[in-house]
């Protein structure tokens, strides 16, 4: 194909540009699906979903510096294509995060766009710094332990009374069975764009919720 034809499918270089991140994040909501089939409850969905997000970048480092250090801190300002499948991606999170809500997997919380916002930030944050330093060198177990910490914090149990890894009165955190691959359904749009590391994420607020 010459290159002249190339602009017959996108109007400028920062469409272009934008169109090998978006489809690629479209595969990893494929690979989600694919995987959270044989997943049963929505903590281990959700557990999935985080984990897969920064193995699918230890997978795709190309793709995932310039979706995280080029394409999503600029997200905000450009292409509404972008916004859009950030915005799909957060804003399944905060669909598994209901619906572990009303299986009774965990408590209600106030504000679900809050804690999504709390769980993208920290999981971008982790791939940033692996992107930047190489460090954690193992990213995939790097981020079983963050996940397992986030989920123990955030959305402990119903009824679970044991205090949170890390705290003066927890002992060795056990980590949560099952597999850690995303919710089966397609995502949704978020109502507000998400920032690299939560900062803009625009998730909180009861004026969003529905």
């Amino acid at each position: 194909m010459p290159v002249s034809s190339i602009y017959e499918y996108h109007a400028s270089k920062e469409d272009l540009a934008y169109a090998v991140p978006v489809a690629q994040l479209g595969q990893f909501f494929l690979e989600y699906a694919k995987h959270a089939r044989d997943v049963p409850t929505q903590r281990e969905r959700l557990r999935l979903y985080l984990w897969l997000s920064a193995d699918f970048a230890r997978r795709n480092p190309d793709w995932a510096r310039t979706l995280y250090l080029e394409v999503w801190p600029s997200v905000l300002v450009l292409e509404a294509r972008v916004r859009k499948g950030l915005d799909e991606y957060a804003n399944f999170i905060v669909d598994l995060i209901r619906a572990g809500e009303r299986a009774g997997e965990w408590e209600a919380g106030p504000d679900p766009y809050q804690t999504a916002t709390i769980l993208v930030g920290s999981i971008n944050q982790l791939i940033i710094t692996w992107l930047m330093y190489r460090r954690p060198r193992n990213i995939s177990r790097g981020a079983e332990s963050l996940v397992d910490r986030l989920l123990s914090s955030l959305l402990p149990p119903l009824g679970d009374t044991t205090p949170p890894p890390g705290s003066s009165r927890s002992g060795t955190a056990k980590r949560p069975r099952g597999s850690v691959l995303p919710s089966t359904r397609a995502p949704r749009r978020l109502h507000q764009p998400v920032g690299p590391t939560g900062e803009t994420a625009g998730l909180s607020g009861s004026d969003r919720e529905k």
